[in-house]
């Protein structure tokens, strides 16, 4: 999750797919925007300059928020020739919200971050501040992700619990409830939002090789980067391996004898739209 020039090889495949077909599903509303706009996990802001930008209205401008300073970092420099566009550095799970980001956006999007959150109340709560009322955010993010069980069950191996002993901080609270389109609704009602559309949406996403999908895996894996090098390889190994016990996981079988099967996970994401009251 702080690798960006991993991330940037990686972010056209099922995020470039679901992203553009929310924008489009969402484009009414998505064109209205107007003002100041934030993204929460902008990432290095490819996707925010060229999937959100063109949609929302041309005198909008995006302030894109990342936990990662690597992140922002590149965004800025990826993106210094559209002036339309910042970027800066914050948590949105901070529990001290900077007073010049209150009531400062007209607007949010947020697209493949908010399963980092461990705490989804505080994070909306600091979205909701954000917002002018009768603000608006468009968000979408991963539900059912085919690493979660096998982060939860090599944190047990002694060889890598020192690297994951806070592995559920990395996986979605939503993750492990019997209702998690409730659960969230409930959240961001008690919050304060108006809840314009919350739904759970099935993807499948193929690869160009296996060797590919774990390139993409831990590029997103939030652990790698504590572990040396030897350490990592063995890790993402006996990943993958953990991930083809998953019933997600879906299996071609290739005509040519001679090249691997096609592979292929399904997903599954949560999208909502949701509104700030005009009026308390």
């Amino acid at each position: 999750m702080d690798l960006a020039n991993e991330y940037l090889k990686h972010s056209t495949g099922i995020q470039y797919v679901v992203i553009t077909s929310l924008l489009n599903e969402f484009e009414n509303d998505v064109s209205k925007m107007k003002g100041t706009v934030m993204d929460i996990g902008c990432g290095p802001g490819n996707n925010t300059k060229n999937l959100i930008l063109p949609k929302i209205s041309n005198d909008a401008v995006i302030v894109g928020f990342d936990i990662s300073k690597n992140m922002v970092d590149s965004a800025r420099i990826l993106n210094s020739d559209e002036k339309r566009l910042t970027f800066e550095q914050m948590s949105i799970e901070t529990t001290e919200l900077p007073s010049e980001y209150i009531e400062r956006f007209d607007h949010g999007i947020s697209f493949f971050c908010l399963h980092w959150i461990a705490d989804l109340k505080c994070a909306f709560e600091n979205i909701f501040k954000m917002l002018k009322p009768g603000g608006t955010f468009l968000s979408q993010h991963i539900l059912l992700f085919n690493g979660y069980n096998g982060y939860l069950k090599l944190s047990e191996n002694s060889k890598y619990r020192e690297y994951l002993k806070d592995a559920r901080r990395f996986i979605t609270p939503l993750y492990f409830s019997k209702d998690p389109r409730g659960t969230l609704i409930k959240i961001l009602q008690e919050v304060g939002f108006q809840v314009l559309h919350c739904s759970v949406r099935e993807k499948i996403t193929g690869y160009k090789s296996q060797n590919d999908r774990k390139e993409l895996f831990e590029a997103v894996n939030p652990f790698v980067t504590r572990m040396p090098d030897d350490v990592k390889n063995d890790f993402m190994d006996n990943l993958i391996q953990e991930t083809f016990k998953e019933e997600t996981v879906l299996f071609r079988k290739n005509d040519n004898p001679l090249e691997e099967d096609k592979i292929f996970d399904l997903y599954k994401l949560i999208m909502l739209h949701i509104k700030k009251p005009c009026v308390p």
